[in-house]
């Protein structure tokens, strides 16, 4: 297949979706370059990458990886973004980490949405963060050929796309679907000021940004769990009103824990947060009894607006 064949069926979700998600989560301006063949001999980059494996028709690995400077540039606008505090951080933090992650699975995880509305045969695995990148070789085994696609952010510098294509055969089919649409809340009755708030995510940033919202909305009886499993057991206590639940995390997914939480017998109101926009998904956890799906990122310049739906309070 050929180097546009590959951009425009494979990387071109990718490409859009990130310099989408540049301008809302971080106001920079980014542009694509044109795409070219990387030598699999020569391939080697230093600094971090989010990773999706994919298997079927189409054998590799996707990658968006940065340089260090470009990293840490980013990651302080995305912190900045979401938390409403000024970040300079100078090296890569946990929490800069942890905004990076969020950053890059929302843009592999709606890109890998939208690949499953069309009749392709091949898949992608949950993204995944990989901190250290300089040992290459795991990735490259069998790999015969690398689609690379820069993207310049305006006053910062770059970040790239590699499609590590290990094998090739599909055709490319009609679209199946239309966009997937938030669940609208079916709760009328306003969540009291008093009420604990349960915050389930695997991201420590989210948790922080989620809880400087409901505090500026008068939410001051908060908990928080980093998976699904520790939030099922703050649930079957009786500790939490109502909660926030991430549905990718280690452990156990959100999904998982709400069909746990629904067989304990709760009826606590959940509302589900998640990048992947994905209806199949969203109907599962419909069907288990949800308040809300909210498609992230949230961020601080429009989170109240957001949860206050949700919350349903003036």
């Amino acid at each position: 297949m050929s180097v546009e064949n590959l951009y425009k069926v494979v990387l071109y979700p990718f490409i859009n979706e990130s310099i989408a998600s540049l301008k809302t989560m971080t106001n920079l301006e980014g542009a694509a370059g044109e795409p070219f063949m990387d030598k699999v001999e020569d391939f080697r980059f230093k600094g971090y990458a989010i990773c999706s494996d994919v298997t079927g028709s189409l054998d590799g690995v996707i990658m968006m990886h940065h340089y260090p400077e470009t990293a840490i540039a980013i990651g302080n606008a995305v912190s900045e973004s979401m938390t409403d505090e000024k970040s300079e951080a100078s090296e890569i933090t946990q929490e800069l980490s942890n905004a990076l992650a969020e950053w890059g699975n929302t843009i592999v995880g709606r890109s890998t949405d939208l690949h499953s509305r069309y009749k392709l045969d091949y898949s992608f695995s949950s993204p995944y963060f990989v901190n250290d990148v300089s040992d290459m070789d795991k990735y490259l085994v069998g790999v015969k050929e690398i689609v690379t696609v820069p993207i310049t952010v305006e006053g910062v510098g770059r970040y790239y796309f590699n499609l590590l294509v290990r094998s090739v055969d599909f055709q490319v089919g009609e679209a199946k679907g239309d966009e997937s649409k938030g669940v609208k809340n079916p709760h009328t009755n306003p969540l009291p000021q008093d009420a604990t708030v349960l915050v389930v995510d695997d991201s420590a940033l989210i948790r922080k940004a989620i809880k400087r919202i409901l505090n500026k909305l008068g939410y001051n009886n908060l908990l928080e769990a980093d998976d699904g499993r520790s939030g099922l057991e703050i649930v079957k206590s009786g500790a939490a009103d109502f909660m926030f639940m991430d549905v990718v995390m280690e452990d156990m997914n959100g999904d998982e824990a709400l069909s746990e939480i629904r067989k304990s017998g709760s009826d606590i109101p959940v509302v589900m947060l998640s990048s992947v926009t994905d209806q199949t998904l969203v109907n599962k956890c419909q069907d288990l009894g949800i308040s809300g799906f909210i498609f992230k990122p949230i961020q601080a310049s429009n989170g109240a607006e957001v949860l206050v739906e949700y919350l349903k309070i003036a």
